[in-house]
């Protein structure tokens, strides 16, 4: 959120922000070759990659203030996920991607 601030130093005016409204959606109907680009991007962002360091991923939890169990609970769900998760998955998603924009001024 950083971006608007330094916009602004820069001299843009009349800021603004907004979460993009993109959804992607997997679905073993979809045309074969939109399915890998789609599939392979949503891998390529996280979504259903294997967990692989145990002990990393919860302490990086705890350290974001999520209890002990709840975090062998997350790393767990994750695993599995990332098992079950394949091309022929349903799935939607949206990756809330934040949009800024505001007005340049170019004095000539």
């Amino acid at each position: 959120m950083k971006v608007p601030q330094y916009l602004s130093k820069l001299g843009v005016k009349n800021i603004e922000c907004r979460v993009s409204d993109k959804v992607n959606f997997l679905h073993p109907d979809k045309n074969q070759q939109d399915k890998e680009n789609l599939f392979y991007s949503i891998k390529g962002e996280g979504i259903g990659g294997n967990p692989v360091n145990k002990d990393q991923f919860i302490e990086s939890l705890i350290k974001r203030g999520v209890a002990l169990q709840e975090a062998q609970e997350q790393f767990e769900a994750e695993l599995l996920f990332s098992q079950v998760f394949n091309m022929d998955s349903s799935l939607v998603y949206s990756p809330s991607m934040k949009i800024t924009f505001g007005e340049v001024k170019i004095n000539n």
